[in-house]
């Protein structure tokens, strides 16, 4: 199938995850579509009409299911999270590079800020589902307040999947009885060695998170980074998501931290 022909997808369940994110659960309907894809990797969705844009998929190959998580932040996106179950979307990918599992299987750190805890999802449940393939897993998340936390009914299950789980929030309230600071204050109570990390959330937050690792030991070839741009074809032609030398949809979107440092 042509990478530039959008497949279509049924939306089949959609999870409210705050008041202005949902997972969206998809189905394709192409017949003897064979979508495989890493954890890390992004796919361009359209709504008929509107346009397209890019989502990082929230879903672990691991599972049936494909998901992605939306956040209403413009025309499309808003689009999408004003179709019903039952609606169909256009699906185009996957695209760009996954996180390197091959090279991961040994303790892991996962650190992701806001928004981009959604690519991060990913990764979490391949590796609770593999969870004999890698050593110890620690996850640090950190949003804006409780209610921009996502995917909260599913931190049990990390843990009861042997991982270390700790979550902040940069405004506490009465009903916030957990951390509040900063994620990289959750880096230092964690029980891993120098290992492999993946990071994904604002550039701010990347650098200071793959600081506080490296103060630790881990080296910057080691720790990845997922980038997110804003990616208008998703096969490198438009220009839209150069970082320096590199294309986020092609290059990227994971990177190892020594590749991107100097320019983020």
């Amino acid at each position: 199938m042509s990478e530039y022909i959008p497949m279509q997808a049924e939306i089949v369940d959609i999870d409210i995850e705050s008041p202005n994110t949902y997972l969206i659960t998809l189905e394709l309907l192409e017949e003897g579509a064979d979508f495989r894809y890493l954890p890390g990797q992004f796919v361009m969705i359209s709504v008929f009409g509107l346009g397209e844009c890019p989502i990082s998929i929230a879903s672990s190959p691991t599972r049936r299911s494909l998901q992605l998580c939306i956040r209403r932040a413009g025309k499309v996106t808003s689009g999408i999270m004003d179709c019903l179950v039952g609606d169909v979307v256009g699906i185009r990918g996957p695209y760009g590079n996954g996180f390197p599992l091959d090279r991961m299987m040994r303790d892991v750190v996962i650190a992701g800020g806001g928004s981009g805890f959604a690519t991060l999802r990913s990764l979490i449940n391949y590796i609770a589902d593999r969870r004999e393939e890698f050593g110890k897993v620690a996850v640090a998340y950190g949003a804006r307040t409780r209610q921009d936390l996502y995917f909260m009914q599913e931190y049990k299950s990390w843990q009861r999947a042997d991982m270390e789980v700790a979550v902040t929030v940069d405004i506490g309230d009465e009903s916030w009885k957990g951390n509040v600071g900063l994620v990289t204050s959750l880096i230092d109570s964690f029980d891993v060695s120098p290992g492999s990390a993946a990071i994904c959330g604002p550039p701010v937050m990347i650098n200071a998170v793959a600081g506080k690792l490296m103060d630790r030991g881990f080296h910057r070839a080691d720790i990845y980074v997922s980038l997110e741009r804003h990616m208008k074809c998703g096969v490198g032609k438009c220009e839209h998501c150069a970082i320096g030398p590199y294309h986020a949809c092609q290059d990227g979107p994971v990177f190892s931290y020594d590749r991107v440092r100097d320019v983020l």
